[in-house]
């Protein structure tokens, strides 16, 4: 009896150690990517993992899953790094890994930016560390003036930037796209990232979230699904989502579960939730590429100059009798 107890203590000692080892093995609250054996995956923070399973983080769920359901446990790149990451001139593509919703806010939330001019506000985003960014070509359409509003992370908190020396680079208003780029100087004495476009077209049901300013509530982070890909309207191709997109949201990026861009927000209805749209990333390539065909000529009336009508005098009808 002493020898069986002496040898449960044994093995009892054993598997407290291993376990400690596998768990210490990991950083506290490390992100990774767990392969279940039907081949889904799953991306969460880590709570513990040992010989009997993992149990992850969801924010508001922790899910336990036994070893005997799961493939493979890999560790995810915190910053998420990239699979073929390709640096165009003015732009980045890539596939990045999965990573909690909250994390991809975090890391590129700041690269989201308010867009004002005297008729409205909408928002944008900066695809390169050079000051380019995009927006709705409704949000600065018929103007010059344009400002972008900027939120600085510092060790104090947040700070609100306001930067006017904005250049309109090229519009296209059938695609309703704009390109924007702020003053090198100025971005250059700020620490802001920039997004990455997606190099993937989004799918039927994918989780998608917008960060915006709806109605001008800054830095607002709304989440849904996509509802369809083949949605037209006057002969274009639309992102259907039922993320809430509100006035404000124009112009800002919808992301996909990576962090990548995925489309950019145009529409909303504001008279009921569960119906919005934005434009395909692979049109905003497409744009990119070719914004050459769009450059943008401030001479033109239609981009900001208005022409009033001339003063007219009244005919006297005595005169003409």
């Amino acid at each position: 009896m002493r020898i069986h107890s002496l040898l449960a203590k044994i093995a009892l000692l054993g598997s407290l150690v291993t376990n400690s080892l596998v768990a210490n093995s990991m950083a506290e609250d490390e992100l990774v990517t767990v392969t279940l054996n039907s081949g889904a995956t799953l991306t969460a923070p880590v709570l513990r993992k040992n010989e009997e399973g993992v149990v992850l983080d969801f924010g508001t769920n922790v899910m336990t899953i036994a070893s005997k359901d799961i493939a493979r446990v890999e560790s995810t790149d915190q910053e998420g790094r990239a699979n073929n990451r390709k640096e165009h001139d003015i732009f980045t593509t890539a596939r990045l890994n999965r990573a909690p919703v909250s994390r991809l806010v975090d890391r590129y939330g700041d690269a989201v930016i308010t867009v004002t001019t005297p008729t409205g506000v909408g928002s944008g985003f900066f695809i390169s560390d050079r000051g380019h960014f995009i927006t709705n070509y409704h949000v600065v359409e018929e103007t010059l003036d344009v400002t972008a509003n900027v939120f600085q992370r510092t060790s104090s908190g947040y700070q609100r930037k306001q930067l006017k020396d904005v250049k309109i680079l090229a519009v296209n208003p059938h695609r309703d796209l704009a390109l924007l780029q702020i003053d090198p100087k100025d971005m250059s004495q700020l620490k802001l990232p920039h997004v990455v476009i997606s190099k993937e077209e989004a799918g039927v049901g994918d989780m998608v979230f917008a960060i915006g300013n709806p109605l001008g509530l800054e830095r607002s982070v709304t989440q849904g699904i996509v509802s369809s890909v083949t949605r037209t309207m006057g002969h274009l191709r639309f992102i259907q989502t039922d993320a809430s997109i509100n006035p404000g949201n124009s112009g800002g990026p919808l992301f996909n579960l990576r962090g990548e861009v995925v489309g950019v927000a145009c529409a909303g209805y504001s008279t009921f939730d569960g119906l919005a749209f934005g434009i395909p990333a692979v049109d905003l390539i497409d744009f990119l590429n070719h914004r050459d065909a769009y450059l943008f000529d401030a001479t033109q009336p239609q981009n900001g100059v208005k022409y009033l009508a001339p003063p007219f005098r009244a005919s006297d009808k005595s005169s003409e009798k």
